[in-house]
């Protein structure tokens, strides 16, 4: 019984959407498992089990009445509900069957990841873990997905959150260091202000100029008084100090790609305040207490403290270091 409908049955539902969104039964027949007469079958059920006619049957098709209007937009609630909790439900029993799956970009795979898994197994010796390669974007769309348990996120810090639908779980900030040719003119200070590339060619790694590292990269050229000319973008880090190497420009990597430094650039840090990133953990839920996930979250966050004692990358390419001054 529901507030006096009678039995709602959620099969009825699913179909009367299908049925709404084809524009006829028959084309709703070609995209479930049901012949028309079924469907129609099946209408004329809910129809008569919620008291109010819900389709109008025309030349062209069938179109839904107000009330049939008003249903579709709660049935996608409900149906999205049932559908939400049957993820949950798989994402709760994905601890019990001993496999926790981690989506990560590349670098924090490479330094965060294997010592949190290392003190996972001392606790959970029968929880396997299971790294996904993944960028952020990517990522997020796996946890939402129900493919992964739990992703590697980059966030702004300070700033609106881009996944306001997950749980984040902050782990350190990753400070960004200028990376410069060996020869060019500033790669002898020990710190640079950012004032004084503000003439320089940029080599990004974001595509799109929309990915939290480019907003922290943009936000802190704007605080240092200049747009940026960008004359390269790229897909990954390791690609952006090879344009640098050659000379093609300047850039801002963050300390965590900065562990496999090239030898032919020069890194310095930037002149205080400098900019970061955060990294943090995301998962569609809060984890339940005890379990591996939020076992995982606690020691990622106590490997992440550690880390940012430690966050300065070692500069691959040394050369005598001189104070600069900006005109």
């Amino acid at each position: 019984m529901l507030y006096g409908f009678g039995v709602f049955d959620v099969r009825k539902l699913a179909v009367f959407t299908e049925v709404v969104r084809c524009g006829s039964m028959s084309s709703a027949a070609a995209t479930t498992r049901y012949t028309t007469s079924a469907i129609s079958q099946q209408i004329t059920a809910l129809e008569r089990e919620l008291g109010h006619q819900l389709l109008v049957r025309t030349s062209s098709g069938v179109h839904p009445t107000p009330a049939g209007a008003r249903l579709v937009d709660h049935a996608a609630v409900i149906l999205a509900a049932i559908d939400a909790a049957e993820r949950d439900l798989h994402k709760a029993a994905a601890p019990e069957s001993g496999v926790i799956r981690i989506a990560s970009f590349s670098s924090a795979a490479s330094e965060i990841l294997p010592r949190t898994v290392a003190r996972l197994r001392e606790a959970f010796p029968r929880t396997e873990v299971r790294l996904v390669a993944a960028d952020p974007d990517d990522g997020t769309a796996l946890l939402r997905e129900g493919e992964v348990e739990v992703c590697v996120i980059t966030e702004v810090p300070g700033g609106r959150s881009e996944h306001q639908d997950l749980c984040t779980t902050p782990l350190s900030d990753d400070e960004f260091f200028v990376v410069l040719p060996p020869g060019h003119r500033l790669a002898g200070v020990r710190e640079v202000p950012l004032a004084a590339l503000a003439a320089e060619q940029w080599v990004v790694s974001s595509a799109t100029g929309t990915c939290p590292d480019a907003r922290v990269f943009l936000d802190s050229c704007r605080r240092a008084g200049f747009t940026p000319s960008v004359s390269f973008r790229a897909e990954d880090y390791s690609t952006v100090q090879g344009l640098v190497a050659a000379g093609l420009g300047v850039s801002l990597v963050p300390s965590l790609a900065l562990r496999s430094a090239r030898d032919d650039v020069v890194i310095r840090p930037v002149v205080c305040p400098p900019p970061v990133r955060r990294i943090a953990l995301a998962t569609n839920t809060p984890p339940a207490p005890g379990g591996p996930v939020a076992a995982l979250l606690s020691v990622a966050r106590a490997v992440g403290a550690q880390r940012s004692t430690d966050r300065s990358p070692r500069p691959a390419y040394t050369v005598p270091a001189r104070p600069v001054s900006v005109a």
